[in-house]
């Protein structure tokens, strides 16, 4: 193995690209400012001064101060709309106040139908909105005029809408006006030398700042290509080694992350081909013992071995149990190819839970008792006796046989088989626990038993009997109920399964 570099982490890398663009502008423009106030002053030293500017007071609004209150106002919506916390949008919006109530003017902002940000109560924003013109708040207004100004508008974020409300009526512009032509000559000289100078400053600064940018965000997309062409070659092990938090590094991450997802998935399709080519060997085994039954017995019929009507009989009963066991094995194939394709739709009607396994423990328990295994229902507690659930009958009773099935085909022979059946409700569901004595389940094993057609080790646990479809069939059609299902052991000594279903909540009626 080659020996790993270390990487130098600088703080730089975390900047967001277009933070870095906005570092390099503002960089760019810092420059230029600096280098105007430079030659301004000695402009101011080697020149005459003329400037004499009047300030001008008035109610006209011109294109630039619009211009101003739609940056205000697009802050405003900026932050209405962002992910920052609740207490972090009110810092912010009062600093928005704050810089605009120097000028006279009030915000008033509403969340849905409710006030959500403002100094001041609605009705006296309002009131004064009225006074400076007429407007419908439901629509965008953007009124600048000679008895004040008033901005209307709207954003929206996810499932919620803000009115943001702008209003003034004691707002005056400074404007600058010249004495005499003669400054009037040197001030646009001047102002063409400066403005010479800051063109020149800015292409340079924009140019350096460009290239310097240029470079922290091509070396690191320059590790995101040739890492993507390394992983797409085949190697799933590779890793691009880039540490950010900016866009570079977050798509370095999904690469990373996308490349041992492909790799798990690879694994996991691997297993699965490996699964199904035990499926095949099983089903084919599972096929083949009532099949060779089967032809046995019709020989010896044929073969006039069952010369007597008892031998005939005999025969016979054994071809139907045998067709019996074939026929079972092609509806659970077909059931759970049904169900993973989603093409069975339930028939689910409101069922008291506590009376349905009480009859379906009742008729299973005499079923049972032929193969000397017993089944119990404990009586729940009395408010559990009521719980109602959404069920398709028929379908959960085949996952109740199929668990009663398999426990008593894998009953201890050590002592009698049992199965104890337990309900237990809770604030929003209920669980249904099924208990049994038999040899277990090795923790190896547990979590892969609502698989398709997975089967353990013949040689540890002898599940390998079955065809390792009545659980995945079971998961199904929980699932589809809504609910889930899962299992503990205790190797040798027992197995629960354990089904938790939704309960039907009812509406309390409140009324006397």
């Amino acid at each position: 193995m080659g020996k790993k570099m270390k990487v130098k982490k600088h703080k730089s890398k975390n900047l967001k690209i277009k933070t870095r663009v906005a570092v390099a502008a503002i960089s760019g423009i810092a420059a230029a400012i600096i280098m105007t106030g430079v030659l301004a002053l000695l402009l101011n030293i080697f020149l005459p001064n003329f400037y004499n500017f009047s300030s001008v007071n008035t109610k006209n609004y011109s294109l630039l101060n619009q211009v101003q209150w739609s940056q205000t106002v697009s802050a405003i919506t900026m932050e209405l709309t962002s992910d920052d916390t609740a207490d972090v949008k009110e810092e912010k919006l009062s600093e928005i106040y704050d810089d605009i109530e120097t000028v006279g003017a009030d915000i008033f902002i509403q969340k849905d139908n409710g006030e959500y940000f403002s100094r001041k109560p609605k009705k006296e924003i309002l009131q004064k909105a009225q006074s400076i013109t007429t407007f419908d708040q439901d629509e965008n207004l953007n009124y600048f005029g000679d008895n004040g100004l008033l901005i209307i508008t709207h954003a929206k974020s996810d499932n919620t809408s803000y009115t943001i409300f702008i209003t003034s009526t004691d707002y005056t512009v400074g404007n600058l006006a010249s004495n005499n032509s003669n400054s009037s000559r040197l001030i646009s000289t001047r102002t063409s030398i400066i403005m010479l100078v800051i063109i020149l400053i800015l292409i340079l600064s924009i140019i350096i700042m460009s290239l310097i940018t240029a470079q922290t965000i091509t070396k690191p997309m320059k590790k995101l290509t040739d890492g993507i062409e390394e992983i797409s070659s085949g190697n799933l092990d590779y890793r691009i080694d880039y540490d950010s938090t900016n866009e570079v590094g977050i798509t370095v991450k999904a690469v990373n992350e996308m490349a041992a997802r492909l790799k798990e998935s690879i694994k996991q399709r691997e297993e699965m081909e490996e699964s199904r080519k035990q499926m095949t060997a099983g089903i084919a085994h599972d096929l083949r013992t009532p099949l060779t039954s089967i032809k046995g017995y019709v020989e010896g019929l044929r073969d006039g071995i069952a010369n007597t009507p008892e031998k005939q009989k005999e025969y016979i009963q054994t071809i139907y149990n045998s067709a019996n066991d074939i026929e079972r094995l092609l509806n659970e194939l077909q059931t759970i190819s049904l169900l993973e394709r989603r093409s069975i739709e339930l028939n689910k009607q409101e069922i008291n839970l506590h009376e349905f396994l009480s009859d379906y423990v009742s008729e299973a328990k005499y079923t049972a008792k032929k193969n000397n295994y017993t089944i119990e229902y404990k009586e729940p507690k009395e408010e559990d006796k009521h719980i109602i659930v959404n069920l398709d009958v028929p379908r959960f009773s085949r996952v109740l046989m199929n668990i009663i099935s398999n426990s008593i085909k894998y009953a201890s022979k050590a002592r009698d088989g049992k199965l104890t059946i337990t309900l237990t409700g809770y604030d929003k569901s209920v669980i249904i626990a099924l208990e049994d004595n038999g040899i277990g389940i090795s923790d190896k094993n547990i979590s892969h038993i609502f698989e398709t057609f997975y089967r353990a080790d013949q040689a540890r646990t002898r599940v390998s009997d079955g065809s390792g479809i009545g659980l995945a069939v079971c998961k199904e059609i929980v699932e589809q109920h809504g609910g889930h299902i899962w299992a503990t052991s205790n190797e040798g000594k027992n197995t629960t399964i354990l089904i938790s279903l939704n309960k039907v909540m009812k509406e309390v009626n409140n009324d006397d």
